[in-house]
């Protein structure tokens, strides 16, 4: 497996636990909405970021 299919499962298995934690907590159903945007759209901007400064860089042929 290549390391960002790694990386991916890893996000997957984590935001399991972390969702579960959160239903253990018994959050209100509206914050368990805004915690779980949160940390999708700071993902979102994560992986945004990466590829911006991974995609900017250009291989030397010479």
């Amino acid at each position: 497996m290549k390391n960002h299919q790694i990386m991916i499962i890893l996000i997957m298995i984590f935001g399991m636990i972390f969702y579960n934690i959160i239903l253990v907590f018994e959050m209100p159903e509206s914050m368990m909405g805004w915690v779980m945007s949160d940390i999708i759209l700071t993902l979102y901007l994560s992986y945004l970021i990466d590829t911006f400064i991974r995609g900017s860089k250009k291989p030397n042929m010479s």
